[in-house]
């Protein structure tokens, strides 16, 4: 796998990192699996940096600035949910409360950081060379680096800072979610779906029709959120997609090929049965 991201390919990790997250298992197991997978991949990665040359200045770049910031970020993530789940409140008035607490922690995050996070967003690449390469002597470090990240021969001064963006912006989207759960605020819970289907095929398909729906507008004018299209399909289906759909998507947007594998299977199977009909 190392050998894989030295390449600049973030494959194998994503594809080990879906394998723990598909499996049998509550959230918090599955959040302290991925802690031990990525903290290893992390620790392999800076020990192979400290006696590695890149061979450009880009190439140096491209890795401190599109691989282990996007490896660290599943580091924090996960961490972040662990320690969000372990200290959730017994009393269901208080765990939006303790949503909240962290979602306005997120928010200063932001507004610290809202002209780094700017240059990111928009895609700008004039400062990289300070940013995403070593420097030893380099005035512009930041002072809030984790103990994983402290060695200068295997960090830059803003590669950190981009994994917490990276890990933030995944974090919100999951509080939101979980907030939504809690208020019960969509319109399902209030007309109490019945059905006897199971969905029975792998739940990254499902996601991917989600999407797909959301993303052409087919419900309410367009108007409807996309976490309320989930939970429709959750209760129609029986199936809890809570802790994969945001990590899923992410999953088919990287495929290299065949990104909609799933609605291609079933244009290939409506236009099959067509066709036989009409012979």
């Amino acid at each position: 796998m190392i050998a894989t991201i030295k390449n600049n390919s973030l494959l194998d990790f994503e594809y080990e990192l879906s394998l723990i997250l598909n499996a049998n298992g509550n959230e918090i197991e599955k959040a302290k699996k991925c802690i031990i997978f990525t903290q290893d991949v992390v620790i392999q990665l800076n020990e192979w940096l400290k006696h590695h040359e890149f061979e450009s200045l880009q190439d140096e770049i491209t890795f401190f600035k599109e691989i282990k910031p996007h490896i660290m970020a599943q580091y924090i993530f996960y961490t972040e949910i662990l320690e969000l789940l372990t200290t959730l409140p017994l009393d269901k008035s208080k765990k939006v409360k303790h949503y909240e607490k962290k979602k306005d922690a997120i928010h200063q995050f932001y507004r610290k950081h809202r002209e780094f996070i700017k240059y990111i967003k928009s895609q700008a690449t004039h400062l990289d060379a300070l940013y995403f390469t070593r420097k030893r002597h380099s005035a512009i470090f930041v002072d809030d680096y984790k103990t994983i990240n402290q060695d200068a021969t295997v960090c830059t001064s803003h590669d950190y800072l981009l994994a917490e963006v990276i890990a933030y912006e995944l974090l919100a989207l999951h509080i939101e979610n979980y907030i939504d759960h809690e208020n019960q605020s969509c319109a399902v819970t209030q007309n109490q779906i019945q059905s006897s289907l199971h969905w029975t095929a792998k739940k990254i398909d499902l996601i991917e029709l989600i999407y797909a729906l959301y993303e052409s507008k087919v419900f309410d004018n367009g108007q409807a959120e996309l976490k309320e299209i989930t939970h429709v399909f959750e209760k129609a289906f029986q199936i809890d997609l809570g802790d994969n759909i945001t990590r899923s998507y992410i999953d088919i947007k990287n495929r290299k090929s065949d990104a909609v594998r799933f609605l291609n299977q079933l244009q290939t199977a409506l236009v099959s049965k067509i066709g036989s009909d009409i012979n």
